[in-house]
């Protein structure tokens, strides 16, 4: 009989998440989300979804910010209800700005955003 593999500890942390409960935006409002460092990563996984329910569609900008500049755009997310999307970055700055954008006239959309760092 032999002995299983040792497992190697997981390099992936929990760097931001959005509210337990999700992240209520009004129609045609933005509201910035928060600002996560993620200069101790290599890469970065942003997992982002629309709850089931919301009026319209939201589009999720992640901003490079370096001190308390906002740089530069390094992606907008475009989700509808219901939906998800999941991105990979190599790390690209010290900080990220994360913020949402309700794109339609009338309701309320509800988001959740999660920010997962790797290094190895």
């Amino acid at each position: 009989m032999g002995t299983a593999p040792a497992m190697q500890p997981s390099h992936t942390v929990l760097a931001f998440r959005t509210p337990i409960g999700g992240v209520s935006i009004p129609a045609g409002q933005s509201k910035e989300l928060g600002v996560v460092d993620v200069s101790a990563f290599e890469r970065i996984r942003v997992v982002a979804d629309e709850r089931i329910g919301s009026g319209s569609g939201i589009n999720v900008r992640l901003t490079i910010t370096e001190g308390n500049e906002l740089v530069a755009q390094l992606d907008v997310l475009t989700l509808t209800p219901h939906s998800q999307v999941t991105r990979v970055y190599e790390v690209p700055c010290t900080k990220l700005s994360i913020y949402a954008d309700a794109m339609g006239n009338k309701g309320t959309d509800a988001l959740d955003v999660l920010i997962f760092g790797y290094k190895d």
